[in-house]
């Protein structure tokens, strides 16, 4: 009944549908009361629709068992969607660990930055210069709040899609592609250095193709780091 498959009691495998297959295998795991559920990339094999419904399905019987589940999964949808505390690994070794929101908001390093977040959060080259982050693709220096280090060392910028708007009276941008999905667009940019990004576009103002743009943004949306370590510079 956690998993409602009463009406499909009858049927035999062949005969269910990939998100009924998968509601099977947890219901073979749940009988033998384990204290502990490993779910290794369980809806990389599902179509879309059926990858939303077992999130959903996943996460009602976690609130209902109450068992420990360890989720391995490459999508940081699922990760977000589903985690209490998310562990971040590359090659093996653990990059951060946390909740995540605090991943999103405090990333220890770009890996963990271009990984939580969708679309990704956009990088950018730049230099300390003056007590500020010179960034060619943008024009401009920016001065976060941070403690940077000596002039002369080489940074990445990152800024998020979602934490900047365009404007349309600047030139330091070219609009190469458009994507618009209803309540949210999303701007494909081109500096003049080459560097792309991905800004998030809402209300009913929205950028075409070819427009020439600049960025707005609050300077305590700039993350930096190192470039050489990838390290976050706080």
């Amino acid at each position: 009944r956690i998993l409602k498959l009463d009406p499909f009691l009858e049927r035999k495998p062949a005969a269910l549908s990939g998100g009924q297959r998968q509601r099977v295998a947890i219901g073979r795991a749940i009988v033998r009361g384990p204290e502990v559920f490993l779910f290794d990339e369980p809806l990389s094999n599902l179509d879309a629709e059926l990858r939303v419904e077992m999130r959903v399905e996943i996460a009602r019987l976690h609130k209902e068992i109450g068992a420990t589940m360890i989720y391995v999964t490459h999508d940081q949808v699922e990760a977000m969607t589903l985690a209490d505390k998310i562990v971040v690994l590359r090659l093996g070794v653990i990059e951060q660990v946390g909740a995540p929101l605090e991943l999103y908001r405090d990333p220890d390093n770009k890996f963990v930055a271009g990984f939580i977040g969708s679309p990704a959060m956009n990088f950018m080259s730049g230099t300390v210069k003056g007590g500020a982050i010179d960034v060619p693709a943008m024009g401009m220096s920016v001065n976060p709040d941070i403690t940077l280090p000596s002039d002369g060392t080489d940074v990445i910028v990152g800024l998020r899609p979602e934490h900047a708007e365009i404007d349309a009276s600047g030139d330091t941008f070219t609009v190469e592609l458009t994507e618009a999905l209803g309540g949210v667009s999303y701007a494909y940019l081109t500096a003049k250095t080459g560097e792309k990004l991905i800004i998030e576009e809402r209300g009913d103002t929205r950028s075409s193709i070819g427009d020439t743009v600049s960025l707005n943004f609050e300077m305590r949306r700039i993350y930096a780091f190192n470039a050489a370590s990838e390290e976050r510079i706080r």
